[in-house]
């Protein structure tokens, strides 16, 4: 492409993203992409000096102020921006141009603080009293925002000395507010905010002042200007003099001796930055000793005595040029978009998930777009956006296949309904997605038992974790989100595994609250599935469900190896894994595996016959029998014997066991091929029992017919542990206090359960040392005594909280 062409578009292109960004607070591009955008510019620029613009935005800074509606303020000192890099390497070159400059012998501490992603301000005070704030504006020149700021209550009117100076700080919308105020929006039919930082910023923008009050925006301040002149050497002595003012800072200013250990503690906060409480994209390096930043000086858009080392993106905008349907094990065909390659959150994608084509149709999404891809709260990658704005007329629109990707057998259209993990899924719960939300059902079986979960209980569930387990909290002890629950289950809504999905709810039932239009399961929408049982990529799936690490573990068992076993017809189900040993030859070939390998591979198959009968059954992989499930029909049954001769009668009677869970369980266990399947397992020494034989086996059942739940903190368990050495010895976990209980284990600062468990009166509460004596082979059954003592002791739930001082997050 011709140069002087090239640069054109890019000055087009940026000028247009820097428009949406900063005057409609709308990113039509991610921050890494509009930054690599930018550089390609400034290289063209400097390679071709004839042909740059004037007004460049490579020499510029922040928003063009023409559609402004603010009194225009120029600023005394330019509001300048920070160079972003992404890697350690740029932190190591910009360590290298700092001793260019000073000289190498000259001893440099930098100063680390949290880069937040908000909007930027300048505050004045005049004797004390705040008098002026101003945007950053386009660096020079920025908007006097004073009345808005006034209604921020972070921001002190008056400071504890009557002295003036010029302070910047970083305006944010805490996350709890961000959620709060999208919940108000969308209740009321309007648009709802993409991020906190467009929240904040068209926000600061709103002409009615009493609108900034109620929206409940916060300030965190980061810079002193002109700090020598108080007698400030040091950026981190000027930091902690703002807050003996009554300035609010984040609190955290770590100097830093060199790269290393900056690299260090960068690590440090990544990893906590999602239990902030509000958005940070980064962190800012700054020289700490402000006497050097005059001699490192700046150029016309960055000080050279500061960078901002950027987060890897938690979302980015690519090209989606195709999509692929997969076939699931139950048939179910999905569609998968292909990407082109973009880094997200530290890892490379080309392909992500677009769930079913509901979402397709939802999003209005097409081949050729532009969309917005996020590895955020899930592992696997999902499109969240479509950017509409540069379509250009060659997108495609995506139509639902009619045979099968693999097989090319027609596919069967059902009707799709809304289950358990749908409900869950739609309630709107901030990062719970379809696959949480799974995570969540498994955990619960109902609606009423996850409503219980203690916060500890839902941290311990894989991958949700601390942040996200206190939204979950907060959002079932709302009083709304009560109600909601309430109203839907009314309508027949499923919010457990007991019942079916709705069906075709009216709309007009939902019209009096946007909320619930999710829930409405539209005439036309379906799920398509390939009903051929052959169907190589149904027998693909199975397998690797059957592998898995929650089921049977058997490592070693890659895609390529069971891809070609299928094609040449040596697996034909699940039970052909038990005759890989027959073929060590094509193993060989294959993958080109080595001797060790192969031994692994067959001594992992081998060691999984010994898989307990809840993996077992999970593995088989039933419809609608998650790990969840699997455990109640486990011990409800003892086997599989038992399991087979179970009436559906029996079946809807175990706790948790709706019609649709029996139906499908009574159904597959008198399927031939699958009772052909399951007695050539149990020929090859699949264990189908609750108990093992043996000495072995005692110990393992020792727990057996048990059921068991704790709270409160425990000094020697992880609660993930707990619950597998509980799940070891033959034990139940469960999610509430019912009548169902055994044990109760108290750890320190005990919440409700224990309460309701001594109400209860039947339930035996054990510390966790007589836990351990437990298993240990100690007596399971308290003495008289015992319990009578514990009658006499002051309730853990009577005890005074410890008093808590009034401490800064970090």
């Amino acid at each position: 492409m011709d140069i002087e062409k090239k640069m054109n578009e890019l000055y087009e292109r940026i000028e247009k993203y820097s428009y949406y960004y900063y005057t409609r607070n709308e990113s039509l591009i991610s921050d890494v992409e509009f930054d690599k955008l930018l550089a390609e510019l400034e290289r063209l620029e400097e390679e071709n000096p004839h042909l740059k613009r004037e007004g460049s935005l490579t020499s510029q800074v922040g928003s063009s102020l023409k559609d402004s509606k603010f009194t225009k303020v120029k600023h005394k000192n330019p509001m300048l921006s920070l160079s972003n890099t992404y890697s350690t390497k740029d932190l190591e070159d910009f360590d290298g141009r700092v001793k260019r400059i000073l000289g190498r012998d000259r001893k440099v501490d930098y100063a680390l603080e949290l880069k937040l992603d908000g909007v930027s301000i300048s505050v004045h005070y005049e004797r004390g009293k705040l008098t002026r704030a101003v945007t950053r504006g386009d660096g020079a020149v920025g908007e006097d925002v004073t009345e808005n700021i006034l209604q921020i209550a972070s921001i002190p009117h008056y400071l504890k000395e009557e002295i003036s100076m010029e302070v910047r700080g970083e305006i944010v919308l805490p996350l709890d507010e961000f959620k709060r105020l999208n919940d108000v929006r969308a209740q009321a039919g309007e648009e709802v905010f993409a991020n906190p930082r467009n929240a904040a910023s068209g926000t600061l923008k709103q002409l009615d002042a009493t609108v900034v009050k109620e929206r409940n925006l916060d300030c965190y301040f980061f810079f002193l200007v002109d700090g020598g002149s108080y007698g400030l050497e040091k950026h981190n002595e000027s930091l902690e003099y703002l807050e003996s003012l009554g300035i609010k800072t984040t609190g955290v200013c770590e100097v830093c001796s060199s790269i290393d250990e900056l690299e260090e503690r960068i690590a440090h906060w990544q990893e906590r930055k999602e239990d902030l409480g509000y958005e940070t994209d980064g962190m800012v390096i700054k020289i700490n000793d402000t006497g050097l930043w005059e001699e490192l000086g700046a150029t016309t858009k960055s000080p050279r005595w500061a960078i901002a080392y950027k987060f890897p993106a938690k979302q980015v905008t690519t090209k989606l040029t195709g999509v692929t349907w997969q076939v699931g094990r139950t048939g179910k065909v999905t569609p998968v978009a292909e990407l082109e390659e973009v880094e997200v959150s530290g890892s490379k994608v080309k392909r992500a998930s677009l769930h079913n084509y509901d979402e397709i149709l939802r999003k209005d999404i097409r081949v050729g777009d532009r969309v917005f891809i996020e590895k955020a709260a899930e592992i696997i990658p999902q499109v969240v956006k479509v950017v509409k704005e540069v379509r250009d007329g060659s997108e495609i629109e995506i139509e639902l296949p009619t045979n099968c990707p693999v097989c090319n057998a027609l596919l069967d259209n059902v009707e799709k309904s809304v289950d358990y993990v749908d409900a869950i899924t739609f309630l709107g719960i901030e990062k719970v997605g379809e696959k949480k939300a799974k995570l969540l059902a498994e955990a619960s079986g109902s609606i009423e038992k996850l409503m219980e979960l203690e916060l500890e209980e839902l941290e311990s569930i894989k991958t949700i974790g601390k942040r996200l387990a206190k939204a979950i909290y907060e959002y079932f002890r709302d009083e709304e989100n009560i109600e909601l629950i309430k109203t839907l289950k009314e309508r027949g809504v499923s919010f457990s595994f007991d019942t079916d999905g709705v069906r075709k709810i009216d709309k007009r039932e939902f019209a009096a609250d946007p909320k619930l239009l999710a829930f409405v399961s539209k005439d036309d929408v379906v799920d398509i599935r390939c009903i051929n049982d052959d169907c190589p990529s149904k027998l693909q799936t199975k397998i690797e469900y059957f592998v898995s690490r929650d089921a049977m573990n058997i490592d070693g068992l890659g895609t390529k190896i069971v891809e070609k076993f299928i094609e040449l017809g040596k697996i034909k189900d699940v039970s052909d894994i038990y005759r890989l040993h027959e073929y060590r030859g094509e193993l060989e070939q294959i993958d080109k595996m080595g001797e060790k390998s192969i031994e692994n591979l067959l001594n992992s198959i081998e060691e999984s016959k010994k898989r307990d009968y809840t993996k077992t059954l999970y593995a088989l992989g039933i419809p609608h029998v998650g790990k969840f499930l699997a455990k109640l029909l486990a011990t409800e049954s003892k086997s599989l014997e038992n399991l087979k001769n179970m009436t559906k009668d029996e079946l809807l009677k175990v706790d948790g066991v709706g019609a649709k869970v029996a139906e499908s369980v009574y159904s597959y266990l008198r399927n031939e091929a699958h009772l052909e399947m399951l007695d050539r397992l149990e020929g090859y020494g699949i264990n189908y029992e609750m108990e093992a034989s043996g000495e072995e086996g005692s110990e393992r059942s020792k727990f057996a017919g048990k059921n068991f739940l704790f709270t409160g903190k425990l000094q020697h368990f992880g609660r993930s542990e707990i619950k597998e050495v509980i799940e070891d010895l033959g034990g139940t976990n469960l999610s509430g206090v019912s009548k169902k209980l055994d044990y109760l284990i108290v750890g320190e600062k005990a919440g409700s359960k224990l309460k309701k468990a001594q109400e209860l009166g039947t339930v035996e509460i054990l510390t966790e040392e007589e836990f351990l004596n437990l298993i240990k082979g100690g007596d399971t059954e308290a003495s008289q005594e015992k319990q009578e003592e514990k009658a006499e002791e002051k309730p853990v739930a009577e005890r005074k909280p410890e008093k808590l001082e009034n401490k800064k997050l970090f």
